[in-house]
């Protein structure tokens, strides 16, 4: 199976294919909001180099935030144009869980370890971070204030070895009651495309019409309803 992964809900944008299991090609740019300029050259670079033509990817798997409201609009837009053109099946993965995976993957692990929690962060501006737990504690997506994290962990009990993930989680101090490990750099510094693919192998598809963004909380931006 030919899969293409993307996402663009940072400033991060990044394109890795897929060959089965074997990362045939990949790329990765910071760009802040030049995702709408970037992105479609960044497939088109990597398509050519593999040889590949849009035709040959059996599924395409899209980086649906939480993250950038411009950056996701981007991505899924782009990808939801593609595979309408193309038929392929499209896949949706969080930023949160893209960056769980590669975490977990990275120390030999799995999201469904038990005996540890896996938090990815991702800056959610306002001074707030989007955080999610997986792993021997779960919990849905939220966003909250740093300081306001500690005692989030807490509710939801479980083992307090955590492994914090994302260059957000430098915001996020513990106390010494925790086993902290802290991935925050390089492919765990911000949602990447590898952690979109490793997840979407075992996800099934979904109907392009239905796929929207995951904001987690309203974007910036909103249209004012009528009067």
């Amino acid at each position: 199976m030919k899969l293409c992964a993307v996402d663009t809900s940072t400033s991060l944008g990044s394109v890795a294919l897929y060959d089965d299991e074997l990362l045939v090609a990949e790329d990765a740019r910071r760009v802040s909001n030049a995702h709408g300029e970037s992105l479609l050259p960044m497939i088109d670079r990597l398509f050519s180099g593999a040889k590949w033509r849009p035709a040959d990817v059996t599924r395409w798997a899209v980086g649906i935030g939480p993250g950038s409201f411009t950056g996701l609009r981007i991505a899924v837009s782009t990808v939801k144009g593609i595979v309408l053109g193309t038929g392929a099946e499209l896949v949706a993965v969080t930023s949160l869980e893209a960056l769980a995976a590669l975490a977990a993957s990275s120390l030999g692990s799995s999201v469904t370890d038990a005996s540890r929690a896996f938090v990815p962060c991702v800056d959610a501006i306002r001074g707030e971070v989007y955080v999610q737990s997986f792993g021997a504690t779960r919990s849905e997506a939220t966003c909250l204030p740093p300081d306001a994290v500690a005692a989030w962990l807490a509710t939801l009990g479980g083992a307090r070895d955590v492994v914090l993930v994302g260059e957000a989680s430098t915001r996020v101090l513990l106390d010494a009651s925790w086993q902290i490990t802290r991935l925050d750099a390089g492919e765990h510094a911000l949602p990447h495309a590898r952690g979109v693919a490793l997840v979407s192998r075992n996800r099934e598809p979904v109907d392009p019409d239905d796929l929207e963004p995951s904001y987690v909380r309203p974007p910036e931006i909103t249209v004012p309803k009528a009067v």
